[in-house]
């Protein structure tokens, strides 16, 4: 979907009517989640398994005749040693439209850091199409804006079997072994590893020290932070320990976007208490905030060209789906949270403009047509921001329609309990 400079004009004056003067409930979130609760039974049937990701992603670098570039990134059980005797997991893929070019704007996608959520994955696959299909509008993107994907970043966590049935989770597959890094034995794993389940949150793995190494610190300055019940919070930088997080850093500091865009599910609740249309999305332009590290004392802060870019990202993402009064028009901000060990809160603090994509999650009690609508939440917006990054119109988006986006209100909830 373009925006041109004339609609952002028009859409801007729409924004404008729309008053958020609604008393706002206390927000009620799990920070990136939840999509599959231990409750739930929901249906696979429309989600493709690795295997069936590999094979659309082969079938479309073929079709697009050279506009796409498929790449294998690193593997999900390979840590990356040159002892590693680890026999190597899922490849994590990279979809590449265009090199690294510095007159062209350049944006990084990745989705499913979180094994449970797939429909960001089924939406990048929907933007490839767009830019592979053609026509004018996606030969603007392409002559003016490097597009990178990396679709399904956790493929152990959107496999993972559960007495013998595929049951997506949140973790990777990776258990903690400290002496595998050098450390004790009995050395406290890093605060996003599940003891329950095993394997880690991707997403609290990476570090605004995009070169940090455990292997360069002493082990005792390492044990010492990991045994200290102080940092057992995702306040901090993670450790880089699973390969995924180090191959999705590895991309970033290849590409070096302008803008990262992150797209994850979440839970169910309405706009605000007089507006009870469902929240289909959530978005956010910042995340994390001014972090020391706690190992070099080197500083990290979000500029403000930064924000202000994400801002107008974001603003750019919450216009594309203002539709009168539909369900897509209701769009609340992403709770306010601190997290540097995200990739979203480390890019940014690395520079980087961002979108956080938080599309409701899928329950047993939803379908192929409302997954559908779930898609394209996340469709829409991202093909406006590639559009706009082309020609530009993306500078002439007023920052403040991000600010007036409505606070997150009113607690997440399974939609089909909610009264009508």
């Amino acid at each position: 979907m373009k925006i041109s400079k004339f609609n952002l004009f028009v859409l801007s004056m729409l924004f404008l009517v729309f008053c958020f003067t609604s008393a706002y409930a206390q927000p009620q979130s799990v920070p990136n989640g939840p999509y599959v609760e231990d409750e739930q039974n929901v249906s696979l049937s429309s989600i493709m398994t690795n295997e069936e990701l590999a094979k659309k992603l082969q079938d479309l670098e073929s079709r697009s005749k050279g506009i796409m570039q498929l790449e294998i990134a690193g593997y999900s059980d390979d840590l990356g040693f040159p002892d590693d005797k680890m026999e190597l997991g899922y490849p994590l893929f990279l979809c590449k439209f265009g090199k690294p070019d510095p007159s062209k704007a350049r944006i990084l996608i990745t989705t499913q850091i979180h094994g449970n959520e797939p429909l960001g994955t089924e939406a990048a696959i929907n933007i490839m199409q767009n830019l592979i299909a053609g026509g004018q509008a996606a030969k603007n993107i392409l002559d003016n804006v490097t597009v990178w994907f990396m679709p399904r970043v956790n493929p152990d966590g959107a496999m993972h079997q559960s007495d013998g049935e595929w049951y997506p989770i949140r973790q990777s597959s990776q258990d903690w072994d400290p002496e595998y890094f050098g450390l004790a034995f009995g050395t406290r794993a890093p605060w996003y590893y599940s003891s329950r389940n095993g394997g880690y949150d991707l997403n609290r793995d990476t570090n605004p020290n995009l070169d940090f190494n455990i292997a360069d610190y002493s082990p005792t300055v390492i044990e010492g932070f990991l045994n200290s019940g102080a940092t057992n919070n995702s306040e901090f930088g993670g450790f880089f320990v699973t390969p995924e997080a180090r191959i999705i850093t590895s991309v970033y500091k290849r590409l070096l976007p302008e803008v990262f865009i992150d797209i994850h599910h979440r839970g169910f609740n309405t706009l605000t208490d007089d507006d009870n249309r469902q929240v289909y999305i959530q978005i956010a332009a910042e995340v994390a905030d001014p972090y020391d590290d706690p190992f070099t004392g080197d500083h990290y802060e979000v500029s403000d060209d930064v924000l202000t870019l994400a801002k107008q990202v974001n603003a750019v993402g919450w216009l594309s789906l203002q539709l009168g009064n539909s369900a897509f028009g209701a769009i609340q901000k992403y709770p306010e949270v601190n997290l540097p060990g995200t990739t979203l809160g480390a890019f940014a603090l690395n520079n980087t403009a961002i979108m956080l994509i938080e599309i409701a999650g899928q329950t047993q009690n939803m379908g192929q047509k409302a997954s559908g609508r779930l898609i394209k939440t996340a469709t829409d917006p991202v093909m406006a921001i590639l559009s706009a990054l082309a020609d530009g119109s993306i500078h002439d988006v007023d920052p403040a329609i991000y600010d007036a986006v409505p606070e997150s209100a009113n607690r997440i909830r399974d939609p089909s309990t909610r009264d009508e």
